[in-house]
């Protein structure tokens, strides 16, 4: 006699709240995705989920030790600009502290030390940048904030691999309803 796997058939959802626990703001964020989602498909406008950075797990109940899969997220992060400037709005789910678009060309520079401030003789300041140590940061910068302007780029920040997959899968159902306007990069 053939014995069939009980969890085989439960509904995926159903076994992901069960072995890990929904984090209070996912309802939240996904309603945020929601409108991501609906306010860039109704302009026409594709939209792509990228992930970001790596996860880390508890080893025991009462969390002392982690198993952490540590990525810097370079990937995600260059990634994101690449489709940003493709004409793509992205949400952008992202490991807490991995690296950010735009910000990532950065890493390595101590931004004081790029940083000059000089005071004038009403006390009024102002900061100069090193454009040597921060090489075409004007140009990025108003590449960024042209993306922030327009509201392309939605960041949600995970930490846990419970709140990766939570939020991974409500953007999944926040971007079922723009259908093929949806794209999924998992990096």
């Amino acid at each position: 006699m053939a014995h069939s796997d009980p969890s085989a058939s439960k509904p995926v959802d159903v076994g992901l709240s069960e072995e890990f626990a929904v984090p209070s703001h996912v309802e939240e964020v996904k309603k945020l995705m929601a409108e991501f989602a609906k306010h860039h498909g109704s302009a026409g406008r594709r939209v792509v989920l990228i992930t970001s950075g790596g996860t880390k797990v508890p080893l025991e109940s009462r969390t002392v030790r982690f198993l952490d899969n540590f990525s810097s997220g370079r990937r995600g992060a260059s990634s994101a600009e690449y489709f940003l400037d493709s004409g793509y709005a992205v949400i952008f789910l992202h490991r807490h502290r991995s690296l950010y678009p735009y910000t990532r060309l950065y890493t390595g520079v101590n931004l004081l030390d790029s940083l000059q401030l000089e005071t004038d003789v009403e006390d009024a300041h102002q900061i100069l940048v090193d454009q040597n140590a921060l090489p075409n940061i004007a140009k990025v910068l108003k590449r960024y904030q042209a993306v922030k302007a327009a509201g392309l780029l939605l960041p949600v920040e995970f930490n846990t691999l419970s709140e990766y997959l939570h939020l991974l899968k409500a953007a999944a159902q926040a971007l079922s309803s723009i259908g093929e306007q949806s794209h999924f990069l998992i990096t």
